[in-house]
């Protein structure tokens, strides 16, 4: 059995589509599964509509709405897979939604491939004037299988891997637990982060997955995302278990992170790394300080092991 699970807050305006969109892709995957819907504390309705869609559907399919006082993302997440009884766990933000080939894609992912520790799809946005907007994402994503390097695909090209799209093994989460708590922006990156250090992660080109870019309360806007990233990445590098292309590939992830916060590098691009290497001295050396930053905010708020891992091959 799959378990989906949907982390909701002040989403009203968004829930119910979310939801229909997540059944019609089980159902057109014949897959036997739950949806379990996390209301975050919501006070604008969202947690009422979620439990009345449930309720409207109960005779047909397994659903369930839990709430819990206002957490975060990450412990709403949490708390939705560790009540789980699937092996494997698919997550969707309640203001996107699947396609309906999104399910069919991931089980023949995992079944191609059950030894990755993160399976997804590639997604696509829809902006605020309603054009649909698709990627080129990092080197390795243009062919299903198994991503040559996860960290590869970080740093030369939009992440392939987002909280509305991911599907992830129960023993997976169980090994690196989740979701960070405490970190509520950025919490995923560092999730798929750590998940990609005990195992491969497996890809389809297929778009799955569709942000909405004009959502209530989106979590993406304006947000310090890239700083915990960062944390994550300094800490990973300080594993001894790392062999030396991820360490090399995780060093170039960093250098890039740190490249778009110094305002070098807006985007990310395919060419990336040599954009590193063709920076002026001056650059280069604004890079430097940002790292150092980072390092020794590692050093004096968060042990490497929040975060960190033991690693596999890259």
């Amino acid at each position: 059995m799959i378990s989906v699970v949907i982390p909701v807050y002040q989403k009203a305006r968004h829930i119910e589509r979310a939801l229909n969109s997540a059944l019609g892709s089980l159902v057109d995957a014949c897959a036997d599964f739950e949806i379990i819907v996390v209301d975050d504390g919501s006070t604008d309705g969202s947690g009422d509509i979620a439990r009345s869609w449930v309720k409207d559907n109960h005779r047909a399919i397994r659903a369930q709405v839990i709430s819990q006082d206002n957490q975060g993302v990450s412990a709403a997440r949490n708390a939705g897979w560790r009540s789980a009884e699937g092996d494997l766990i698919l997550f969707l933000d309640a203001d996107d939604e699947w396609t309906v080939s999104h399910v069919g894609e991931i089980l023949e992912l995992a079944e191609l491939y059950p030894q990755a520790s993160l399976m997804t799809t590639a997604w696509s946005v829809i902006r605020r004037d309603g054009c649909q907007v698709f990627h080129q994402f990092g080197i390795g994503a243009d062919l299903k299988g198994l991503l040559p390097c996860f960290f590869r695909a970080m740093s030369t090209g939009p992440m392939p891997v987002s909280s509305s799209n991911a599907a992830v093994p129960m023993w997976a989460l169980r090994q690196t637990g989740g979701f960070p708590d405490g970190v509520t922006h950025g919490e995923d990156t560092v999730a798929w982060g750590k998940l990609a250090l005990i195992g491969p992660v497996a890809y389809s080109p297929q778009i799955g997955a569709v942000w909405h870019q004009d959502a209530d309360n989106r979590s993406d806007l304006g947000k310090p995302i890239a700083a915990n990233y960062m944390l994550f990445l300094e800490s990973a590098l300080k594993l001894n278990s790392l062999t030396d292309d991820m360490k090399k590939s995780i060093w170039i992830n960093r250098d890039i992170e740190a490249a778009r916060m110094a305002g070098l590098m807006p985007l990310y691009f395919h060419d990336s790394p040599g954009r590193i290497d063709a920076m002026t001295a001056e650059e280069k050396a604004m890079l430097v300080e940002i790292r150092d930053r980072f390092a020794d905010q590692l050093v004096t708020s968060i042990k490497a092991e929040t975060y960190a891992s033991p690693a596999m091959n890259c």
